[in-house]
């Protein structure tokens, strides 16, 4: 039983991280190139792991045999892995939008305004003619940006963007050639 426990809990760790740093726990890539979720991305895979552990468990307790223990457990894991494959998919499928909108932004000037501290998310706010959005961010370095920093997305990584800070009279300029122009 320590065995399936160890499992569980290993997955369960992995399904929190998984979920709170997005995409750093998806080794397979969360989605394939037509933006389907991967079925061995780090949220389904984590699933199956808490599955099996948590099913193994309970057999486990029941006093079942340990083939039948280890059989249930593992289908247990690939109906509620597939589950949440299947649930992630809906899920993603319903953001397609978001995510082409949000592939756009490269190379467009952005203002800090939630602290992106080193090696996490912040916040940043775009705006444009079409109106503001706010949107997290993280340091495409990996370094600190404080609030209120111009900066400039470099790229897209899911739904977070990797922003680097820009110096304030390129800024200036920017803008004043975008009013003229």
């Amino acid at each position: 039983m320590l065995l399936y426990f160890a499992i569980a809990l290993i997955g369960t760790l992995f399904l929190i991280l998984s979920a709170t740093l997005g995409e750093v726990f998806d080794f397979f890539g969360d989605s394939d190139a037509d933006g389907d979720v991967h079925p061995l991305s780090g949220k389904v895979l984590a699933t199956g792991m808490t599955a099996f552990g948590a099913t193994g468990m309970i057999t486990q307790f029941y006093n079942w045999g340990p083939l039948l223990s280890a059989v249930t457990s593992a289908l247990s894991a690939l109906f509620l892995g597939a589950a949440a494959w299947w649930g992630i998919s809906a899920l993603q499928s319903q953001t397609g939008s978001t995510d082409t909108v949000v592939s756009s932004m490269r190379g467009r000037n952005a203002q800090v305004t939630v602290a992106i501290p080193s090696g996490a998310i912040g916040e940043v706010q775009l705006s444009s003619v079409s109106g503001t959005r706010h949107m997290s961010a993280r340091a495409a370095d990996g370094g600190s940006i404080p609030a209120g920093t111009s900066v400039r997305v470099v790229q897209s990584s899911g739904s977070i963007l990797l922003v680097e800070q820009v110096d304030q009279r390129q800024v200036n300029v920017t803008e004043a050639q975008r009013v003229e122009g």
